[in-house]
């Protein structure tokens, strides 16, 4: 079996473990190649981990499970019916509650000795540092670039390892990205990022969400459950670790393929965290809607600054209510629009205005004094709706709502 050194050297012995956990972690400390060393190492972890969703779900549970001491979980989302399908953490009683709490409340479960510490926030530009330089590896399960890049810029900074998956559709894919790596067969020379497998972000809209282009429920357990794989590895001082390869699986051909993955030499170290991609923080709910303004909020499905005519849900409820709004356009598929809808909006996928440019429903009646809203699921579809719309009527009055419309509903 291949070994590397331990990312963690225990403190503890054997005597220090309860009862409960000597039987808990039976199958670890009999396991040849694993043993007494390994599940020390494991409980004297401390593990970051980026998000409470479909990845999220999996890595926790196996991460809190195999008896991982301490786990800082970020997320300041809440649980959505629409979540369960793939993040089975969660279940139907607890939605509209906190994704970190819950996942906290079931790690306790199995493992009633474990330590968490949740933090309701965006891992942004301004946080990153802290809340990385106390762990001992990270594990990214966010679902935007933004996040990604502030979160590989935080970990080359910080030296930190970084087990990093993603997933769309029916493919995933997990690797270990270390910008100085601390294992048998590394020089003193940097190791690969993110940066070096993605040296950009795309064009906001370039790669479909997985609100758009959906994702097969399964996959980001198979994806999630490699994830804490590796980083039980990396931990433990076992097995080959996937720093310089990119793991590929494909559910649909029950495939998987390796990707080499070295560091550019030409790329310049990281010195600033998110510097070419803005913090994916949280819009600043305001009714104000003056330019200097809207530059410094900032839409977090996308990690970009807000655009001119881009408006939160309370600024759109704000306008329906005071009769500023010719009317409100839902760019998402019939199937969404039927389970619930802002009241008089019209349905026209994105789909369809992708294929060309079909009559707009209110878009005729539309002024400046009251523009077109237009909405989707968070305000993803809703942005590349109106730039096409755009591109065939650059003086359209049109307003991009960035949130969920639900929360338009509520404030109305």
């Amino acid at each position: 079996m291949t070994t590397h050194h331990r990312l963690v050297t225990p403190t503890r012995t054997v005597e220090d473990l309860s009862a409960s956990q000597l039987e808990r972690f039976q199958r670890h400390l009999s396991l040849n190649g694993f043993g007494v060393e390994a599940q020390l190492s494991l409980l004297d972890a401390r593990v970051l981990v980026i998000g409470v969703g479909g990845l999220g779900a999996p890595i926790l549970t196996y991460l809190a499970a195999a008896g991982v001491g301490t786990i800082d979980v970020v997320d300041h989302d809440v649980v959505d019916r629409s979540n369960l399908h793939r993040q089975v953490i969660h279940s139907e009683h607890v939605i509209g509650e906190s994704k970190a709490s819950h996942a906290a409340e079931v790690m306790r479960g199995l493992h009633p000795e474990i330590v968490i510490h949740e933090h309701h926030e965006p891992i942004s530009a301004a946080n990153a540092l802290t809340l990385v330089a106390d762990c001992d590896v990270v594990v990214d399960g966010s679902d935007n670039f933004a996040t990604r890049y502030v979160v590989s810029d935080a970990c080359e900074i910080a030296e930190k390892p970084l087990i990093s998956g993603s997933i769309l559709r029916f493919a995933g894919q997990v690797s270990l990205f270390w910008s100085r790596p601390r294992l048998p067969g590394w020089d003193d020379g940097p190791g690969p990022t993110y940066r070096d497998l993605y040296p950009e972000a795309p064009d906001p809209g370039e790669v479909p969400t997985c609100a758009e282009a959906g994702v097969l429920g399964v996959l980001p357990g198979v994806v999630g459950t490699l994830m804490a794989t590796e980083t039980i590895k990396l931990i433990a001082g076992i097995g080959r670790t996937l720093l310089g390869r990119v793991l590929v699986y494909d559910a649909l051909t029950a495939t998987f393929r390796e990707m080499a993955l070295t560091r550019d030499p030409d790329r310049e170290p990281v010195t600033t965290i998110g510097a070419d991609v803005a913090a994916p923080d949280e819009p600043h709910e305001s009714d104000e809607t003056d330019t200097q303004e809207d530059a410094m909020r900032i839409n977090p499905f996308t990690g970009d600054p807000f655009a001119h005519d881009e408006v939160t849900p309370r600024e759109a409820a704000t306008a329906l209510r005071d009769g500023r709004a010719s009317g409100v356009l839902d760019v998402r598929e019939g199937w969404e629009h039927s389970m619930g809808h802002l009241d008089g909006a019209q349905n026209l996928p994105l789909s369809e205005i992708r294929r060309g440019l079909p009559e707009i429903p209110g878009l005729a009646e539309a002024t400046e004094e009251k523009p077109l809203y237009v909405h989707c699921k968070a305000g993803v579809r809703s942005r590349e709706a109106v730039d096409t719309i755009l591109r065939a009527h650059p003086e359209a009055p049109l307003r991009s709502i960035i949130g969920p419309y639900t929360e338009v509903q509520d404030a109305l």
